[in-house]
């Protein structure tokens, strides 16, 4: 529960801080992103509807892909980052920080990078590309912050036909710096190699299983201090599962000790989704 309780604040402050970074960078300097966000901006300056409100609209069919492939407590705290990113985006007052574009472009596309990425690390997201681009990373094995990118250059090639292009390499930097903050924050293309020393192996190794469906290995240990039988667990997920992970071992066993490193590569059968 408070785990939960945790998500629900640092996802509502993310949130915020997205539209934040948009209402006062990037929007006034009619500086756009890519996706969903992009074609809410386009919609906003054609036909004056709040972005937010757009914003929570396009999603909805996005939130159905995301219970399918990513899970449904993940698309329930999505649905909520969406609504309190929107209900921000529309009392926060569309106002220019700087006068300098290309300094607000730097700012606000980090900021609302790293929001994205703390969003998708604690197990949410802005919706929109976000969850496209977590469905293709759990199941290529690629980078959040540059598949974000790439799907985001046909809405750069619309705003360059609408606002110019001038405007559009100003947009172009802002999408960059943000996926590379994305990525600093949360890379998801990482494996990790867990070695866990517990003494309450069956329930764990079983609570593992369930949760990744991927094979364990279990040797035999011997305490030096206490000489209790132990088991070493040893097994490799993805940074995409290591929240999870974290807690399940938590949950079972509190005691545990748990080594996380970072793996290069792994040969042979792993699964990806």
């Amino acid at each position: 529960m408070l785990r939960l309780i945790f998500q629900i604040i640092v996802i509502g402050l993310c949130a915020v801080l997205y539209g934040f970074a948009f209402n006062t960078f990037l929007i006034p300097h009619k500086l756009t992103s890519g996706g969903v966000t992009g074609v809410s901006f386009f919609i906003h300056h054609f036909l004056h509807i709040n972005t937010g409100s757009v914003i929570f609209i396009l999603n909805i069919p996005l939130f159905v892909l995301g219970l399918v492939y990513l899970g449904r407590k993940f698309v329930l705290l999505t649905i909520y980052a969406v609504t309190v990113m929107s209900l921000s985006m529309k009392f926060i007052p569309i106002h220019a920080i700087s006068p300098d574009i290309l300094l607000s472009s730097i700012i606000g596309g980090a900021i609302y990078g790293v929001a994205v990425g703390i969003l998708i690390r604690i197990g949410g997201s802005t919706g929109g590309t976000d969850i496209i681009s977590l469905t293709l990373a759990k199941k290529k094995n690629w980078q959040v912050g540059i598949l974000n990118t790439c799907m985001n250059l046909l809405v750069v090639g619309i705003s360059g036909l609408i606002f110019g292009w001038n405007i559009t390499l100003y947009t172009i930097i802002a999408i960059y710096v943000a996926g590379r903050a994305v990525d600093m924050v949360y890379t998801t293309q990482n494996k990790l190699t867990l070695t866990i020393v517990t003494e309450k192996y069956t329930e764990l190794s079983e609570a593992l299983i369930k949760l990744h469906s991927r094979g364990i290995t279990m040797t035999d240990a011997e305490g030096v201090y206490t000489h209790k039988p132990k088991k070493v667990l040893t097994t490799v997920i993805t940074k995409f599962e290591l929240n999870e992970t974290k807690h399940t071992i938590r949950e079972i066993d509190p005691r545990a000790f748990v080594n996380i490193t970072q793996t290069l590569e792994v040969m042979g059968r792993f699964r990806k989704d």
